[in-house]
């Protein structure tokens, strides 16, 4: 069965539909934990005062159309799939600023989860399974060369993207050389956090917080770098690393540690988007992978 999205030239397929599903599920769920220091949650507005989290559930329904279609874009072709995902991505950015007002809520989401959809969709037309191997392979041959292209050869003359400027000054690669480098940050340190709290039996929900700290132990957030510098990076990092050191969600004193987290982020305006869009993936993959041994069992 397929479905005719004409306005896009695409007809969607039920396995494009269903991964758009997983996709989303994941993002609503990222944005559902709590703790999550810094971040918007049911609980909190984290270190923001222009969204919550009900300006996230628009957000997010706003984007839920486009899902299945960067999946289809995957199965469908073999060359330019970066640049058919920036023309779709482009219409669901539009519809995700109309939805919330102008606010920028999930613009580096929707790149970063945008290419692993791709990713799952050439899985599909290979017919290989779609698990975190491939992922990060095709991921890494959809972005080839993204940050020769985009970083090396910034034109100055136009206003610049706060990762472009990033770049130019502190020689960050951001989300472009995550994604050129096959999700690293997702299967070194997301991934393993995840399934480890998941093994000890916490709730997803918690589980999710101690992938995010883990996460924020490594990444080179450049929303935290936007918002706060290198200091703020540093600053982040630290703090992460203690708490993964007390255990985490794992034990009392990780979990006090993440509850003063969440104040010290408030306090200093820390707010690590890019930890958040990598736990979304993460939680994706993690359910794909889950969906994909349920059929072959």
């Amino acid at each position: 069965m397929y479905i005719d999205c004409s306005e896009n030239f695409l007809k969607v397929s039920e396995k494009a539909i269903r991964i758009g599903e997983i996709a989303l599920c994941s993002m609503l769920y990222e944005v559902s934990i709590s703790p999550s220091p810094g971040l918007v949650s049911p609980v909190s507005k984290g270190a923001h005062d222009d969204m919550d989290f009900f300006t996230f559930l628009k957000s997010t329904s706003s984007i839920a159309y486009y899902l299945p279609l960067f999946v289809q874009i995957g199965i469908d072709y073999d060359s330019d799939i970066l640049k058919r995902l920036r023309k779709i991505g482009a219409n669901a950015e539009n519809n995700m600023f109309k939805a919330t007002g102008g606010v920028n809520t999930q613009k580096g989401l929707l790149f970063l989860i945008g290419i692993i959809c791709a990713s799952a969709g050439v899985c599909v037309k290979k017919a290989i399974k779609i698990n975190r191997f491939n992922i990060s392979r095709e991921c890494s041959y959809i972005s080839k060369d993204i940050v020769k292209n985009e970083l090396f050869n910034i034109d100055k003359s136009k206003k610049l993207t706060s990762g472009e400027s990033i770049f130019l000054k502190y020689g960050i690669l951001g989300i472009r050389g995550e994604v050129e480098r096959g999700i690293p940050t997702v299967l070194e340190y997301g991934l393993p956090a995840l399934e480890d709290a998941l093994k000890q039996n916490l709730h997803i929900k918690d589980a999710l917080s101690h992938s995010l700290i883990n996460i924020m132990t490594a990444i080179e957030d450049t929303t935290v770098i936007n918002r706060c510098g290198i200091s703020g990076l540093e600053r982040m990092k630290n703090l992460a690393k203690e708490a993964i050191r007390l255990g985490g969600m794992m034990t009392k004193d990780g979990r006090d540690y993440i509850k003063y987290m969440e104040d010290v982020f408030v306090r200093e305006n820390i707010s690590p988007g890019g930890a958040a869009d990598i736990l979304a993936v993460t939680l994706f993959i993690y359910e794909l992978e889950k969906e994909e041994q349920c059929k072959n069992n």
